[in-house]
């Protein structure tokens, strides 16, 4: 994904938390306290977002876990079941055939839970240390680590990113689907390119514009989907942690390619003419979008609130031990 669709789904996955039903009294508690600290730092998200690609510079390993068919790895993880990635492929035949991965090097999934520990732990050193202490992080500092942790997550949910063939050779599919995206984005929220941020919504998120032709986007579609979908907290029935649920969602979306570009294609003799005509039964590039984006955003809440849980929880232990 480009600059401006990474902040707008980190933007999208604090409204999802702001928003969504079904969460319990003491999780609505936590969500709303990283609500209103994420609130007080956004307008660093759209640098901090794209920091992996624009100054950390690890690609391709740390953005990719990419799979193909073979090997002997039979079982996937799960997803939760409101996934609309789950829907598209619990069916698929490819789900039922051993699996590998192509690169032993790739880490995303490791990448995600390296980064969650560090948000956790800076947290609690800026809790443990005095007021103005040189090594304390700073609130700033934690934020960039969450701008940074939602660019991976999101990637976990771009399918070529867990395809083993090579789709950024050739005609660059790859490319060509992160600028539609890009250029979907741009079009329909109005951007200070100036600054590099958002102009924003009377709540704080990014302004639409183009509200008319926005009804008629697959944008609108994520949040018909994300309105209809309950928001869980879980990772799933056997993820423990981050590093599961990554694994689990890159298993998904290389199963979510295939589907999308069958068997039998590759960089070679897919060109952007026939690309969004190949998949059968077929699916519609529009759909294939609408699972990326509004599952990336499910995803980005899930961690997010996750680790933030953790730390208010550690948080409330070292009070309760401090009182006299």
């Amino acid at each position: 994904m480009n600059q401006f669709s990474h902040a707008w789904l980190a933007f999208m996955a604090i409204k999802r938390l702001e928003k969504a039903r079904g969460l319990s009294e003491k999780n609505r508690e936590h969500a709303d306290s990283l609500i209103e600290w994420f609130k007080s730092h956004k307008d660093g998200v759209i640098r901090g977002a794209w920091y992996p690609d624009s100054v950390i510079g690890d690609k391709p390993n740390s953005h990719v876990l990419k799979f193909r068919p073979g090997g002997t790895n039979t079982e996937f993880k799960q997803l939760p079941r409101t996934y609309r990635v789950y829907e598209l492929v619990k069916d698929f035949p490819l789900r039922n055939r051993p699996f590998e991965v192509v690169d032993k090097n790739d880490n995303l999934p490791d990448r995600c839970e390296s980064i969650a520990e560090s948000v956790v732990d800076h947290l609690k050193i800026q809790e443990h240390e005095e007021k103005g202490s040189p090594v304390s992080p700073t609130d700033n500092q934690v934020a960039l680590l969450l701008f940074m942790l939602s660019h991976y997550v999101a990637d976990a949910h771009v399918p070529f990113h867990c395809d083993g063939r090579r789709f950024s050779e050739g005609k660059r599919i790859h490319a060509h689907m992160e600028d539609k995206w890009d250029k979907t984005m741009r079009h329909h929220y109005k951007i200070n390119k100036q600054n590099d941020r958002f102009f924003y919504d009377p709540d704080g998120y990014p302004l639409l514009i183009n509200a008319q032709q926005y009804q008629s986007s697959f944008l609108k579609k994520v949040d018909d989907e994300l309105c209809n979908r309950k928001l869980g907290v879980s990772f799933g029935n056997g993820n423990n942690n981050v590093w599961d649920f990554m694994n689990a969602v890159c298993q998904h979306s290389y199963l979510l390619s295939y589907r999308f570009i069958p068997e039998g294609y590759d960089h070679e003799n897919v060109t952007r003419e026939n690309w969004q005509d190949l998949s059968e039964p077929n699916l519609e590039f529009d759909d294939l979008s609408v699972a990326v984006f509004s599952d990336a955003i499910d995803s980005i809440a899930r961690v997010w609130f996750r680790v933030w849980r953790r730390y208010e929880k550690w948080e409330k232990k070292q009070r309760a031990k401090k009182k006299p």
